[in-house]
């Protein structure tokens, strides 16, 4: 029996970084997508179309993903990108509603907690809490995206994961299978500044790397600092860790 594998991403187009594990699942009708912001810095009109979640909809029906078990709950809920932080408890009441309609044993896949960007840690913290109150999830997994760990001004390394955060789970990426993710990417036409900054490094390691990275996360809910200095986001200027972690204590 295979496992209902649920994805828990902080904005349309992260499905990005854990491509061949969505590929791998056997049964692609039992991967569940949920995306806790909107994507977007400002809260659309009423007529106007969010072609953030049209792309990741495009990319993941061709990866075989059923249209109805991709949740775009950030939208429905006006978290701008930035500031799920600040909306957890909502946040979490309406994904934990939504996780409880899912029947059977669940492993969970979301971001690692590293400090690159704030949405991303958020919802490492959202699925922490999810695995306690959910006794069916059998696993959870954190992918790397990026971090700015030991490295100055707004550098950072791309899908390169931390040590703080344990030992790796690999799976194996077949040749014909780096390129037809390498191809997907370009399907988001609206992050042209995502091209920019990550692309050149997430082809690099599809064509360079033969396995992708994942780590267990813990079923723990200490909250600790992702690693020693200053986090990525705080060098960009989108937010403390100190108001960061005290909004994270509070829903915790």
């Amino acid at each position: 029996m295979t496992d209902n594998l649920i994805l828990i991403l902080a904005h349309q187009d992260d499905e990005m970084f854990i491509f061949n594990r969505i590929h791998h699942h056997k049964n692609k009708k039992k991967i569940f997508i949920f995306y806790m912001t909107s994507g977007l810095d400002e809260n659309l009109k009423k007529d106007e179309v969010n072609h953030r979640n049209i792309e990741s909809l495009k990319v993941l029906l061709k990866m075989g993903v059923s249209k109805r078990n991709i949740r775009f709950i950030g939208g429905k809920l006006s978290i701008k990108v930035n500031t799920l932080y600040k909306s957890m408890e909502k946040a979490f009441n309406e994904l934990s509603r939504e996780v409880n309609k899912i029947r059977g044993p669940k492993v969970i896949i979301t971001h690692a907690l590293e400090g690159g960007h704030e949405d991303h840690d958020a919802c490492y913290y959202l699925t922490k809490k999810l695995s306690f109150k959910k006794k069916d999830v059998l696993k959870i997994y954190q992918f790397p995206a990026y971090h700015g760990k030991n490295l100055p001004f707004i550098f950072y390394k791309v899908q390169s994961p931390l040590k703080e955060n344990g030992s790796i789970n690999s799976k194996k990426i077949c040749l014909l299978s780096r390129f037809k993710f390498i191809y997907l990417l370009f399907t988001y036409v609206s992050q042209i500044k995502v091209w920019i900054g990550l692309y050149p490094f997430i082809i690099l390691n599809f064509l360079l790397k033969r396995n992708d990275k994942l780590q267990e996360v813990p079923k723990n809910i200490l909250i600790r600092k992702p690693h020693l200095g200053k986090l990525l986001y705080e060098k960009r200027g989108f937010c403390k860790y100190l108001v960061f972690k005290k909004y994270v204590k509070k829903f915790l």
